[in-house]
């Protein structure tokens, strides 16, 4: 079950409370969660709840992926999100630190055991444009700072059903040649498998302002 999501058009809780701040509820992720991200953004919305936990314990993995994508898109449009992470293993929290820092971190599929300190080191370590990536004529050109250091990759990146599939959050059953694809991508951490599913992890930069030879 998809969780709801709350919207507000400030994150202050003072200002939450005024009339016309709250923007309503959606009754879980949107299908399409760029398009959606961006027209919530351009109402100006600023502050979005999740409801419930994303479980990464879940084998399934299809709520946990929907609910990814659309923190990765209102993290790229620089909205705060509240929200809470179940996590097998939180040592892996990394991998998602590009995203905006969940509230509470849980470890394992049952019990309440929070990892206070993941959550922590995740709060200090988040900055805008942490992980995203420009789309150029056949290629993507990726900024990564989750481990501290600066990397710097170019993915080729055809116009493709498969590559946007990739994108939007796909089954992990693959041919063998695209299997090929998708290991590489895991093993530079640019996919992020949940379940059944993987999802692309960069979200799209909405401002370029320093050179490309710049860290």
């Amino acid at each position: 079950m998809k969780p709801q999501l709350t919207l507000w058009k400030d994150r202050d809780p003072a200002a939450m409370r005024l009339p016309g701040i709250h923007y309503g509820t959606l009754d879980g992720p949107p299908d399409d969660p760029a398009h959606a991200v961006a027209q919530l953004a351009a109402a100006g919305v600023q502050f979005v709840q999740v409801h419930e936990p994303v479980d990464l314990t879940d084998p399934d993995g299809a709520s946990a992926v929907a609910v990814l994508l659309a923190l990765r898109e209102l993290t790229s449009h620089g909205i705060a999100v509240d929200w809470t992470l179940r996590m097998p293993d939180p040592a892996q929290w990394r991998s998602l630190s590009h995203l905006h820092p969940p509230a509470t971190v849980f470890r394992g599929s049952t019990g309440e055991a929070r990892e206070e300190l993941v959550v922590t080191a995740w709060r200090d370590s988040f900055h805008i444009a942490k992980c995203g990536y420009r789309r150029g004529p056949g290629f993507l050109e990726i900024r990564d700072h989750r481990w501290g250091s600066f990397r710097r990759l170019v993915v080729n990146a055809p116009r493709s059903t498969a590559f946007q599939g990739l994108l939007d959050g796909v089954p992990v059953v693959a041919s063998a040649s695209t299997e090929r694809v998708l290991e590489r991508h895991l093993r530079e951490n640019l996919l992020h498998r949940a379940g059944r599913y993987l999802w692309w992890t960069p979200y799209r930069l909405r401002r370029w302002p320093l050179s490309t030879t710049i860290p």
